[in-house]
């Protein structure tokens, strides 16, 4: 008897640590739940402040002392002897703050969603990948890169986010790791890339191809004129269509092209919520109480948890810089300086153009 308890016991034990040790998927996956649950390395670690990236200065990869003040609202300020050094601690303090968000990002440009929660993203990733979003954001890093101004800034700050990845042990990963049973990725280039790629998808106001041709083909020209009137002449393009234009037609691909057998459905795609708008207006110094001008710039973005921007303040030799950056990438999109400050907003043109494939033959070439 006593060997049976002890047969038995072993036999728990046993099953305990493989259940718990091992991810599941019911559904949705479910994390190893003995490493997440674990007081010591797993979510509990995340109920602890982390507190700031106040030792960013000590951090191996800078090449000179750089000082970041935190105000009382959480905005770091970020004083530095040189550019490279400020925007290595641009990411690195980002990355502190802001890591799952902006990596996660990039997966969703990329699509590459379903790597991380598995098939119930498949459609998703899918319709990303026939956008083209990788290789138009590997064009855009061989435009940034071609600068040698735009390659030092996005070079320092990717080393500055991966020297903040080098730190981190299981334990230290933000929670949404832990839940998703993942770990970080080194940073490149090309995530910045992807980011700026996805702020340009979400702002193309004017996506309505499918939806309006086929409206077009019911209905016929003179309805549609007539239900859709060109209310906005400002939005019209402002060349004709006289005239011929030289422009090298881009190489096919090497790659024999890959399709699906099947026609691809073609749903709506999401649209933005139609109360999203900008504001954007600016008071006179004569009407404050400091006596300076005040610029006010919301861009046509919806409101997020997290948030969208990463409030910073940048400054070194020549730069003194306050305001929204995009956490994934260097610099301030919308702020001010010593002298100026400036805002961004939707211009609601039309960036998407859908077309039909028509093939010559079955070889799809």
């Amino acid at each position: 008897m006593r060997l049976f308890k002890i047969i038995l016991s072993s036999l728990i034990t046993l099953i305990l640590v493989y259940t718990l040790n091992r991810g599941w998927n019911l559904g949705s996956p479910i994390p190893p739940l003995g490493k997440f649950l674990d007081p010591f390395h797993g979510f509990w670690q995340n109920a602890t402040d982390q507190g700031t990236a106040s030792k960013a200065s000590s951090i191996p990869g800078l090449t000179d002392k750089v000082t970041i003040v935190y105000d009382s609202i959480g905005v770091p300020h970020i004083f530095a002897t040189n550019d490279n050094d400020l925007f290595f601690t641009q990411g690195y303090v980002t990355a502190n703050d802001r890591l799952w968000q902006m990596e996660f990002q990039t997966h969703a440009a990329a699509g590459r969603v379903s790597e991380i929660i598995g098939k119930a993203a498949l459609d998703y990733d899918r319709r990303q990948r026939r956008l083209g979003m990788v290789a138009a954001a590997q064009n855009a890093i061989k435009s940034m890169e071609s600068n040698p101004v735009s390659k030092a800034m996005v070079d320092s700050y990717s080393k500055g986010i991966n020297a903040y990845i080098s730190t981190l042990s299981y334990e230290d990963y933000p929670f949404e790791y832990k839940l998703l049973d993942y770990s970080p990725e080194p940073w490149s280039g090309i995530k910045c890339a992807l980011l700026l790629k996805s702020m340009a998808q979400t702002l193309n106001m004017g996506e309505k191809d499918l939806e309006m041709t086929n409206a077009l083909s019911l209905f016929g020209k003179d309805m549609i004129a007539l239900l859709y009137p060109d209310r906005e002449k400002v939005g019209d393009p402002i060349v004709d269509n006289a005239g011929s234009w030289k422009f090298k037609p881009a190489p096919m691909d090497s790659v024999p092209l890959a399709l699906p057998k099947e026609l691809v459905s073609l749903t709506p795609t999401e649209k933005s919520p139609p109360d999203v708008g900008s504001n954007n207006w600016a008071v006179s110094g004569s009407r404050t109480a400091t006596g300076s001008p005040l610029l006010s710039n919301d861009p046509h973005l919806q409101l997020s948890l997290p948030s969208i921007w990463y409030i910073i303040h940048l400054n070194a030799p020549g730069v003194n810089t306050m305001g929204a950056s995009l956490p994934g990438s260097p610099a301030v999109i919308s702020g001010f300086n010593d002298s100026i400050a400036w805002g961004v907003t939707n211009a609601q043109r039309d960036l998407v153009d859908w077309y039909k494939i028509q093939f010559k033959d079955a070889s799809k070439k």
